[in-house]
Parts: structure tokens; C-alpha cells; sequence
């Protein structure tokens, strides 16, 4: 196959783990095409950039494991003990650790270890050999003798990632895999099926560097009798089997699951911009992805970094408190505390206009008989006087919805990812309104937002919504639509009572308004550029933050002050990242 613009090298090699055949509607096929050949790189190459901070949530994690199931003498109490007088990197591996990472990961190896010791006593007492952890994961390596396959591959190097564990014999293979919060219940078939080969036919190796791989290593001593895949939960210490099979039921799952997954995956040639272009090494030669030079007029950040994405709710995360920014939006981290009640309710108001919205052919909301509180609260668990809050706005939106007369023939889009590069910066941008659609001719972007609460009118709206604000400066840069003086953004501000929603319309071909936009998207962007510490920020967010639970001061703070609920929910700034 011709190789994509804008990476050089070598094709011959496809490196797979059991994530590529995961399905994954906004990854951009031809990146993952790129990603499955370790060989090809980025044409110019680009130099590998440290982060200020560590960015894998599970790193500092298997850093404990390692020393908790590897090496003599390192008990639980022991790593936890060198966590807390950690400063900078773990053990001395990889970049600086955030203090509340660090105590995230003394909690989260103080429930991976009890629910080891649970599960294997309950294994043995089902009749199974205990497992013990394996050093080295295992590979599954197969080479092609004569001639490249048809997609051009020589050799197939399939990996997995998660903590294996094996019995004495060999007879029974066990993989870890663990989550955030909660145990998953499930995972893609696909995805299963390919951990299910490796863990069945692959042998222990060291992970090599692409230049250095050896040739495909024949399978050695006997397979296992049985393979299970776990997940873990690391907030809670809650287990959910995912699987348990025989080699013969290994390669059948394989064979029907993960091997389409995979060729789909390796052949992939759209190019679909988005979350995907952080990562890609052809981004140099891509045409799709829009490039936005100066789009708000940011400067560089004084410390070089990798290419990073940034969205509406990452400013606004940040400008709140840089901890919960880093702690929530890039390792992900989950007390299991759950949303607020404003955004219990925003939710519910969400999944009804987007499924109206949705819907084909189109149809406005004008005549929609309202859901009654029942259903409402199925789409998001709340109280009654939610509910009730949440029906009346769907009702005030009946009379604002943008569908309402619109053509039959017109585009609608529903929760739309718009995506821009910022060269300069080496940021991709990204946005998801609630709506883009077109009115004859123009497109428009929409958002949602419930309040129970007027708009501040003390506050520009720009710099009280900076969704809208970045809307503006994408329309007015070319990223949605050519033409800025044929489009505009609006604002549709629900609240419960007749007569209390408003819709606001902000031009974005007039120069006073993209100006503002700048400035406002400018003020929140520096300070994250240019940010390498994230330390906290107190303030009624930490009563809602995800991560509370690690980080001293906020947990300092909730106790001393009272709860204050959100007033207002976002609709269509979701987290882009996720």
C-alpha cells in the first residue's frame, strides 16, 4: 500500500494490541492505519517531548505492582509508605507525579491488592491452581517466509496491555485489565478476542524497540488449558469477570471477532480529523485537518511540550483549578461521587433534544408532546423537583427549537466534533456544539445551556460562554463553512418558566466580535500553555471534583464550607477527550 503523506519508513511490521480492534467512531481510520506500523515515522521527524507532568494515570500504578508482586520484601504498607515521600518521578520513572497521583495510586494498589486476594480464594476454592504475576507479558509473534501479504505485512506483532498472571504449570493464564472507577462489565468482542489469542498462544518477551525487533518466536512450552480476563476497578476494588475460555474457543473468538477488527483497522485510508491528529505522525501531510494559524494570537509555552488538545472544557476546567484540569481531564481519575444536580438535570434536557434532533426527516420541537417526569428520570437519575425543572425547560424549547420550519433539505448535525490545528502552538483544537445546521445557505452553531438562573448580564456573554466565543473565531478562521458574513453562532438559554428562555445570536463576521472572542479564548488558554505544576485551586468546584478525594487542599475546603449546587450545566461542551 503507498504510504500516507507525510510519514516515511518502513511497512512490513503491524503492531496490534488488543485497542485497535476496539471500535471507535471518531478515531480517524488512516491514523490508526499508521499507529499499527511502529516502523513508519513522522516526515519531518518530530522529536520526542517530555511532559512537565506524568500524563498515564496507571503508570506510577504498575511502577507499584512491579514492586508489590516482583520483588522481595516490598509489601503494600512499604509502597505506600515510598509514595507519600515521593516528590517528582516514581521510583525514578517517567515524568514528575502530581501529589494527588500519587495518593490516587497508593489507593488505587491498596484495592487492586485486595481484590487479588479475594479473587484468588475464591479461585482456589472453585479447584483452580493459584497464578502467580509473569515478569514479561506475553507476545504472539507470526512472520510470513516468501512474500509480504496482501496488505504488505512480512510480520504481525501482536501485544496486550493490563497485569498476566500465570500457574505454576502453565495450565491456567489470568490478564488484568484495570479501570479508572468502576469494574467495566464488559469490552468490545473484538477486543476480547484478541487478548484472548495472545494470552492463549503468546510467549513472555521483552518489549524491543521497532529497530531491534527479532524474528517471529515459535511457541514454546505447553498453552493454557484456560484464559480469563478480569477487570479491576481501582476506585472501589470491585471485579467483574470478562472472560474465560480454551484455546479452541480462543481461536474461534479470534478468527470472528478481532481479525476483521484488525484488517479494517490496518487498511483505513479516510482521514478524519479530530482527538486522533495529538497523536498521528503524518499530521505534517494531512489536508483535512484545518489549519488555523493564530487562531486566538497565543503564544508558544515557555516549556516545549508534545502536541496537546485543548476544548472549551478544558479551559474552563482549568481556569477554575489546574488540578482538577490535569487530575480529572487527562488521567481521568474517578472518586465515583457522581455529577451534581444541575447536571443531572442538564443531562436529561440533552439526551431528549438530541434524540429529537436526530431524527429523519427532520422535524421541529413546536408540536412534541413533552415526556412525562417518569421518563425523564430514566434518562438521568434525579429527584422530582429536577424532574419537574427539566420538563419545564423542554417545554420553553418547543417554542426556540432552530428545526422549527426548517427545510427538508437542510443539514443537521447533531453533537458534531469540529476540529482545528494551531501550527504555532502544535494544538489541535476541539468543539462539540450541540447543533451545526444550515438555513439557507448559512450555517449555523447552536448551543444549549439550562440554567436555573437569568445569564449574568454583569458579564459579556462571549466570556460567559466561551463556547460561543470559540465558535466565532472557527467560523471566522474556516473551519465550519467558507464564508463567516453567511453564518453565525447562537445561544438558546433554557430555564423553567414560560417565557424565561432566551435565544442569543452573535455575529461572527463582525471584527468587534471576533476580537472579544480572542481575547476571552486567549485569557484561558496562556495560563493552561503555560502551565507545568496544576497545582490546586480551591472553590465550590472541589464539592463537585472527581479527584477530591486525593487532593488535600480541596478536600480541606469542602469541609470547611458549605455545598453550593452548579447554576448553570453546559449541553454541548463535552469533554472531548473521553
Amino acid at each position: 500500500m503507498q504510504l500516507p503523506a507525510g510519514v516515511t519508513g518502513h511497512d512490513w511490521l503491524i503492531k496490534a494490541s488488543p485497542r485497535m480492534a476496539r471500535p471507535d467512531e471518531a478515531a480517524c481510520p488512516t491514523h490508526r492505519r499508521i499507529a499499527m506500523r511502529p516502523l513508519l515515522v513522522a516526515d519531518p521527524v518530530v522529536p520526542f517531548r517530555h511532559s512537565p507532568r506524568e500524563e498515564f494515570g496507571f503508570g506510577p500504578l504498575f511502577t507499584a505492582l512491579d514492586l508489590w508482586e516482583h520483588e522481595e520484601g516490598w509489601t503494600v504498607e512499604r509502597i505506600r509508605e515510598e509514595l507519600r515521600n515521593t516528590r517528582g518521578p516514581f521510583r525514578g520513572w517517567g515524568a514528575p507525579v502530581h501529589p494527588a497521583h500519587l495518593a490516587w495510586t497508593a489507593h488505587a494498589l491498596e484495592r487492586y491488592a485486595a481484590a487479588r486476594a479475594r479473587e484468588q480464594a475464591d479461585a482456589v476454592a472453585a479447584g483452580l491452581p493459584p497464578t502467580r504475576p509473569m515478569r514479561l507479558p506475553p507476545v504472539w509473534r507470526t512472520a510470513r517466509e516468501d512474500a509480504p501479504d496482501p496488505i504488505g505485512a512480512r510480520q504481525y506483532e501482536h501485544t496486550l496491555w493490563g497485569r498476566v498472571y500465570a500457574s505454576e504449570d502453565g495450565s491456567v493464564r489470568d490478564l488484568w485489565l484495570p479501570s479508572m472507577g468502576r469494574a467495566k462489565k464488559s469490552r468490545p468482542d473484538a477486543e476480547l478476542g484478541a487478548v484472548a489469542q495472545v494470552m492463549t498462544y503468546g510467549v513472555p518477551a521483552p518489549r524491543r524497540k521497532a529497530s531491534k525487533l527479532p524474528p517471529a518466536e515459535p511457541a514454546v512450552g505447553r498453552e493454557p488449558r484456560l484464559v480469563r480476563v478480569f477487570d479491576v476497578g481501582c476506585a472501589d476494588g470491585s471485579v467483574e469477570p470478562l472472560l474465560s475460555v480454551g484455546p479452541a474457543e480462543a481461536q474461534r473468538r479470534f478468527a470472528d471477532d478481532a481479525v476483521p477488527a484488525f484488517l479494517a483497522a490496518a487498511i483505513g485510508t479516510v482521514r478524519q480529523p479530530g482527538e486522533s491528529c495529538v497523536d498521528c505522525k503524518a499530521i505534517a501531510g494531512c489536508t483535512e485537518v484545518k489549519r488555523t494559524p493564530r487562531l486566538w494570537g497565543g503564544r508558544p509555552p515557555k516549556a516545549v511540550r508534545s502536541r496537546r488538545s485543548v476544548s472549551v472544557w478544558d479551559l474552563r476546567l482549568h481556569a477554575k483549578c489546574p488540578a482538577q484540569y490535569h487530575l480529572e481531564r487527562r488521567l481521568h481519575l474517578n472518586d465515583l461521587s457522581g455529577e451534581n444536580r444541575g447536571a443531572r438535570r442538564g443531562r436529561a434536557v440533552d439526551s431528549w433534544l438530541d434524540a429529537c434532533h436526530a431524527e429523519r426527516p427532520l422535524r421541529g420541537c413546536r408540536d412534541r408532546e413533552i415526556p412525562d417526569l417518569a421518563a425523564i428520570r430514566a434518562w438521568a437519575p434525579m429527584d422530582e423537583a429536577s424532574a419537574r425543572e427539566a420538563r419545564g425547560m423542554l417545554a420553553e424549547h418547543r417554542l426556540l427549537c432552530p428545526l422549527n420550519g426548517l427545510g427538508a433539505d437542510e443539514q443537521v448535525l447533531v453533537q458534531h466534533r469540529v476540529s482545528a490545528y494551531v501550527p504555532e502552538l502544535d494544538v489541535i483544537v476541539l468543539a462539540v456544539p450541540d447543533l451545526v445546521y444550515t438555513h439557507r445557505g448559512r450555517w449555523i452553531w447552536h448551543e444549549t445551556k439550562t440554567s436555573a438562573r437569568p445569564l449574568w448580564e454583569g458579564e459579556p456573554l462571549l466570556r460567559n460562554i466561551p463556547q460561543l466565543a470559540l465558535g466565532v473565531l472557527l467560523f471566522h478562521a474556516g473551519a465550519l463553512g467558507d464564508d463567516p458574513r453567511r453564518s453565525w453562532v447562537e445561544l438558546e438559554h433554557l430555564r423553567e418558566g414560560h417565557g424565561q428562555s432566551r435565544l442569543e445570536p452573535v455575529d461572527p463576521s463582525r471584527a468587534e466580535n471576533v476580537e472579544e472572542a480572542r481575547a476571552v479564548i486567549a485569557e484561558l488558554a496562556q495560563p493552561l500553555l503555560d502551565d507545568t505544576t496544576y497545582d490546586p485551586t480551591t472553590g465550590r468546584h472541589c464539592h463537585d471534583c472527581q479527584a477530591r478525594t486525593w487532593c488535600r487542599p480541596g478536600t480541606a475546603y469542602v469541609t470547611d464550607q458549605p455545598h453550593t449546587d452548579a447554576v448553570m450545566q453546559p449541553q454541548g461542551d463535552v469533554p472531548a477527550h473521553d
